[in-house]
């Protein structure tokens, strides 16, 4: 009877098809997906960064900058994208970039940067649960792979299975994951003190931009692949709106958890951090607990991402193409990428903040609001995708300034608008809108004045 149930989830939840208003769900379960999407390891991360730089106030502004004002817009937008067409991130990709160009550049975006971010949390858990069992994870590396491989494929069983199977384990994990940020919130108080605490002002080596953007950077995904989970959510500006709570409601805490249990301790190595607090074994237990949330959301991200690349749309041909990405994501996360985990993180907020560019765009201001499944490649996009992405290197990383991944995100859309627009008035193809087509022609039958 189970193996019945959850065959039929795998068959319902396919990866191309809209997702019909019938299986619509309320959007409290989207919003509870998204508030497992943020209680992440890199979170807690960075927020264990901020406090090299800054004392818990600035970093309550940082943190109200980059997500109140900025993360919660990118994904109220890409959301309401979501369940307008019924469709995941990969596949809305068709209308402004078409089909090919979707397979090989955004899906495989997808695929590539989800794989690395499931790596990364499977690394860190990794670690977690080898001290946990007594185990010096940096030591003792086949011990520590073996508990690695076997964590990573319990994480992966609730999104091979589908959608229904996840947002279960987040009504149950997010609570673990509160249970912890009480924990570490007792700890640090009890270690480090208040006084400590609330006086930390260190010596800045990062600007307040320049944190804003590695907020950022850790949530910038979720502007495009936050179409992947509320196409289950109805087409309701409101509930859009509402949607991303789950993001802010998780994430600022868990940020300023992160910083408030590294203040002093001068490491970004969550799980090191949480050895000098002297966290019982439960705690390394509830962490890999809690992170299950967020890698249910990148495991089911990257196989979406791959049945687009490679046009399965079964529901069961999509979940064994998540479990066939989460054995190369174990292979990533054994082969080091924790090591390079700043890099990816850059990386990151440089790539999607222009495809969710022209995706935006596309949608709202080109196709009133339409989705087309258009064949073939549309160069426009390649053309504004290479423009914003260049944009965002030169002021991330050769001239320093402003927000990178934002400033990629509107020069993109600008190209992308420009270049459709240019293309329309030179050569009609089908990637121009009808009401641009009508419009050309009525130009050309009208006589000049």
């Amino acid at each position: 009877m189970e193996e019945k149930k959850i065959n039929s989830s795998m068959e319902r939840d396919t990866a191309l098809a809209s997702i019909p208003m019938s299986e619509r769900q309320h959007w409290l379960t989207p919003a509870m997906i998204f508030g497992g999407l943020e209680f992440t390891i890199p979170v807690l991360m960075v927020g264990a960064m901020l406090t090299a730089s800054f004392g818990l106030s600035s970093v309550f502004w940082i943190l109200f900058t980059a997500l109140i004002v900025f993360q919660w817009a990118g994904n109220a937008i890409g959301g309401y994208i979501g369940a307008k067409t019924g469709r995941s991130s990969s596949v809305i990709a068709r209308s402004s970039f078409g089909s090919a160009q979707a397979k090989v550049i955004v899906a495989l975006t997808i695929f590539i940067v989800s794989l690395g971010w499931w790596a990364v949390q499977t690394s860190v858990a990794g670690n977690a649960i080898s001290v946990m069992v007594g185990i010096d994870y940096t030591k003792q590396w086949l011990a520590w792979a073996v508990v690695t491989v076997v964590i990573g494929l319990i994480f992966a069983i609730p999104s091979i299975i589908g959608y229904s199977s996840m947002k279960w384990t987040d009504y149950l994990a997010v609570p673990a994951g509160l249970i912890l940020v009480i924990a570490s919130i007792i700890l640090a108080l009890k270690n480090i003190g208040w006084e400590k605490i609330s006086s930390w002002s260190p010596e800045p080596t990062m600007t307040f931009l320049a944190a804003v953007s590695l907020v950022i950077g850790v949530n910038v995904s979720q502007w495009v692949i936050s179409s992947d989970y509320t196409r289950y959510a109805k087409p309701k500006i409101k509930d859009n709106i509402l949607i991303p709570l789950g993001i802010i409601g998780v994430g600022f805490p868990l940020f300023y958890v992160g910083a408030i249990m590294s203040v002093g301790v001068g490491s970004a190595d969550i799980v090191q951090v949480m050895v000098n607090l002297g966290f019982p074994f439960w705690g390394f237990l509830i962490l890999w607990f809690a992170t299950w949330t967020s890698q249910l959301v990148n495991n089911y991200s990257m196989g979406l991402a791959l049945a687009n690349l490679l046009n399965v749309n079964s529901g069961k041909g999509r979940a064994l193409l998540t479990f066939i990405g989460t054995l190369i994501a174990i292979g990533a996360a054994l082969a080091g990428i924790l090591d390079y985990f700043m890099d990816f993180l850059y990386m990151t907020a440089l790539i999607y903040p222009a495809i969710a560019g022209v995706i935006f765009v596309d949608f709202f201001l080109v196709r009133n609001q339409e989705w087309v499944d258009n064949p073939g490649w549309n160069w426009m996009a390649t053309i504004a995708i290479v423009v914003g992405t260049l944009f965002g290197y030169y002021t991330q990383y050769v001239n320093p300034m402003g927000l990178p991944a934002v400033q990629s995100l509107i020069a993109t859309g600008i190209s992308y608008y420009v270049c459709m627009k240019v293309k329309a008035k030179a050569a009609l193809d089908h990637f121009t809108p009808e009401h641009w087509n009508e419009f050309k022609k009525q130009e050309s039958i009208s006589p000049n004045i």
